[in-house]
């Protein structure tokens, strides 16, 4: 039975967990809308090849942290550069590099590098800031960093207080393949840290995607640890009869703020070399393609796509998975339809809408390929808990939770209808009659926080098992919440 809390007071409707029954409901997910670059990566050290980001609140400003990768001068091998860098925002919208001269590139520390390794080309240094409420404020900053060869592979791990200056640790005890971004965090729910790892297994013949050219397939693992140094044998994601044997490339992890409920948004890959005969019409990324091809580079760089899929969970290791893209490269350009692009920062934030009146938006960061030598993170928006809603056609449906309790006297809908559908909402005993006073109406309209009013008060129903009886027309309902 479910319990709402002032702590966990949000009902995200991304999954039928909470439905008991319905009928003409189906969960809808929904497509981000570009709004524009946030930052350029057109500097000296920050290469051809960026991308590999994370952004979080830091209790004043939004830091960005992103890698920045090989071919300094146009040309050399992918993996001949790579350093850490850092971007911040007041809004989430317009980002800006300090100079923190720290480390020196091309005979100048004016740079925003925060981790540079020499003779060692950093690939993925995740940074996460520390909820742990027993966190020592001089490791408040954690980072990871993975290093593979044929004979090692493993993940080093920093501490820092500022988020600027890093000092290693030790590698973590942690087993892995350690060759993408490692996302680590504070799991309030488990009261532990938990940590997603690449994985690999050999591809299920019954399974596999009939073009898919690797024998082998990336995977996301899962290990837990209480003080960051004994781990758990890391355990492959659960999806439960979803067994297509789908490239992650990237995990994507997170929790969403005021829900439990984990989120990730993961990099999905392929290899299409079967179906050669599509690159020739294909963008041509600045003679990459031809490069790949002809003149012996690495030959997915012209044949493999990368782009992004959505997952969620209750618990965070069983997880549902859309089938459908949440993010494809798009209209074809310059520069896309490629292998590198559909990289989404880990994180979201809340920023305000671009249009006076209308409430705050949820954005979201990507990595487009580099167009003129010059990598772009891209900002897109969703409305405020938007990746999926519960969503009822002109036909109608209707939706009978399982029971639950909760807190607070008002109820609050993030719902939008047309002129002439609707959403009602009717709170029934843990038996599924209907309790006399509680009943809504047909309710219409478009926002992100509407009280949803009954005659009698809400908070008479406080800490009694309750069901809602949901019936919607033409409508989305996004979440609900107990204040």
């Amino acid at each position: 039975m479910k319990h709402y809390s002032k702590k966990l007071p949000k009902e995200v409707l991304w999954d039928m967990s909470v439905a008991d029954t319905s009928c003409g409901i189906t969960l809808r997910m929904h497509e981000p809308t570009r709004k524009g670059t946030i930052l350029k990566c057109d500097k000296a050290w920050e290469g051809m090849d960026c991308n590999y980001a994370k952004i979080f609140f830091d209790g004043e400003k939004y830091c960005f942290y992103y890698r920045g990768a090989g071919r300094v001068d146009g040309t050399g091998s992918p993996r001949s550069h790579g350093v850490w860098c850092v971007a911040y925002s007041y809004d989430g919208k317009s980002f800006t590099r300090p100079e923190l001269e720290l480390f020196e590139f091309g005979g100048s520390k004016k740079n925003n590098i925060i981790m540079q390794i020499p003779g060692c080309c950093i690939d993925n240094f995740s940074i996460t800031l520390d909820e742990n409420p027993n966190c020592p404020p001089h490791e408040r900053y954690k980072a990871f960093t993975g290093e593979w060869t044929e004979n090692v592979k493993r993940l080093h791990y920093y501490t820092s207080a500022d988020g600027v200056h890093f000092n290693e640790v030790a590698p973590l005890a942690a087993a892995g393949c350690f060759d993408s971004l490692n996302v680590c965090f504070w799991d309030e729910l488990k009261g532990c840290y938990a940590l997603y790892l690449r994985g690999l297994h050999d591809a299920d013949p019954e399974h596999k995607i009939p073009y898919e050219s690797e024998g082998h397939v990336r995977d996301v693992r899962l290990s837990y640890s209480t003080d960051m140094e004994e781990w758990t044998e890391p355990v492959r994601l659960d999806f439960g009869d979803d067994r297509e044997e789908i490239q992650l490339y990237t995990n994507g992890m997170m929790r969403y703020p005021e829900a439990d409920i984990y989120i990730a948004i993961p990099t999905r890959y392929i290899d299409r070399s079967y179906d050669m005969h599509n690159f020739k019409h294909l963008p041509s990324l600045d003679g990459m393609r031809s490069l790949a091809f002809e003149q012996g580079r690495e030959r997915r760089e012209g044949t493999a796509i990368t782009e992004a899929m959505l997952m969620t969970s209750r618990d965070g290791i069983h997880f549902e998975r859309t089938k459908e893209a949440f993010y494809t490269p798009g209209i074809e350009r310059d520069n896309n339809w490629n292998y590198g692009g559909g990289y989404f920062a880990v994180g979201t934030v809340r920023t305000k809408s671009d249009f006076e009146g209308e409430p705050d938006e949820l954005s979201l960061y990507v990595v487009e390929p580099p167009r003129n030598n010059a990598t772009t993170f891209e900002r897109y928006t969703l409305r405020d808990d938007g990746f999926f809603s519960w969503r009822a056609d002109f036909g109608g449906g209707e939706v009978i939770t399982k029971p639950f309790t909760f807190d607070g006297g008002e109820l609050l809908l993030n719902f939008s209808t047309s002129a002439l559908g609707f959403v009602r909402i009717e709170v029934l005993d843990e038996d599924g009659s209907a309790i006399e006073g509680y009943d809504s109406g047909r309710i219409f309209g478009n926002t992100t926080a509407r009280p949803c009013e009954f005659p009698a008060p809400l908070s008479e129903l406080c800490g009694r098992p309750v069901r809602f009886k949901i019936t919607m027309r033409d409508a989305d309902l996004y979440s609900f919440k107990f204040m």
